[in-house]
């Protein structure tokens, strides 16, 4: 595997930094690191990088991160509602949902909740044992490629922080696209690489965007335009742009073979009035309430904040008043 050769196939580079070099040709930025295809396979759990070592110790200890146990929990309450409210706009269940790289599975428990017909897919066997006693939920031991999944069955791929990671994202977008039927769709969080940055600027501010440069594991750091680029070769081109949750460095849209249609809201939320779905609409309606709050307390606090810049500016004029009159 050679990572100085674009996904899209050119190998004319610009310098961007000692770990990525930015492609001249459609602007995404490639580890000049990577790892090889070997690597990234999981033959040990004990001993291979996506193996067990990588969701207890690496995640937290090397990157700062929650271990797998405790985004069991937390991912539920934020990120996961949040991919949850989009989907719902696009494909209401039970449609036939499949993650890839999906992680501990909660995700996927919460679209089984829904009322989705969801399954996962990771590439480390304990993680999947993990995800199948933590979530009771059906999973598969990738890489997807290796799956005998019958084409043209499933509405949604969900792949949530795993485009990145991918050594051949043509290769294996293309397989993800054979999956769907005619008008199903790919759910895709990744990092936004942004044409206009450099490094050095990215430094100098401390920008969010610098967690994302982990060149043994982020191999493609993709702009919006090399993505829709990625997609459009690959004959899925009509793509919609969703506000991710972590806006300062993510981007967040659904790819298709065929026009992107939308779900009404009245639709969406007719489609949850299940026994099961109602939790989850309990859930849905608990963080629009809490989003409400939010929305008030910045509007309560900006108001503060004015009417006392009115009060400093008041009393200083009082004292420029009492200093003229002496």
């Amino acid at each position: 595997m050679n990572l100085r050769t674009c996904w899209c196939g050119s190998t004319d580079h610009h310098e961007f930094s000692t770990e990525y070099v930015r492609c001249a040709a459609c602007g995404t930025l490639i580890s000049r690191v990577g790892l090889s295809d070997a690597e990234l396979k999981v033959a040990d759990d004990e001993s291979d990088f996506y193996g067990k070592k990588y969701w207890l110790e690496h995640q937290n200890q090397d990157l700062g991160f929650p271990n797998i146990f405790q985004r069991a929990k937390k991912d539920l309450t934020d990120r996961n509602l949040h991919w949850l409210k989009t989907l719902l706009r696009y494909k209401a269940p039970p449609s036939k949902v499949l993650e890839l790289g999906c992680s501990h599975g909660s995700f996927v428990a919460l679209l089984r909740q829904t009322g989705y017909d969801a399954s996962g897919m990771e590439m480390s066997p304990w993680v999947v044992e993990f995800a199948q006693e933590t979530f009771d939920i059906p999973m598969l031991v990738g890489p997807v490629e290796n799956i005998d999944l019958e084409a043209g069955t499933f509405d949604v791929v969900a792949l949530m922080d795993v485009l990145e990671h991918l050594p051949d994202p043509v290769g294996t977008m293309s397989h993800a696209l054979r999956l769907l039927k005619p008008d199903g769709i790919l759910l895709i969080q990744t990092p936004q690489a942004k044409d206009e940055m450099t490094y050095s600027d990215l430094v100098e501010t401390n920008a969010p965007f610098l967690e994302q440069f982990k060149s043994d594991e982020h191999l493609y750091l993709f702009t919006q335009s090399s993505a829709t680029a990625l997609f459009e070769r690959l004959g899925a081109s009509s793509i919609q742009f969703e506000p991710p949750i972590f806006h300062q460095y993510d981007m967040f849209f659904v790819v298709s073979r065929q026009p992107i249609a939308k779900i009404s809201a009245e639709d969406a939320e007719k489609s949850i009035e299940t026994p099961r779905g109602r939790i989850v609409q309990a859930l849905l309606d608990q963080e629009k309430q809490i989003k409400s709050l939010d929305e008030h307390i910045k509007m309560i606090d900006a108001d503060r904040a004015a009417r006392l810049d009115q009060i400093h500016t008041l009393t200083k004029m009082v004292h420029e008043l009492q200093a003229a009159r002496k």
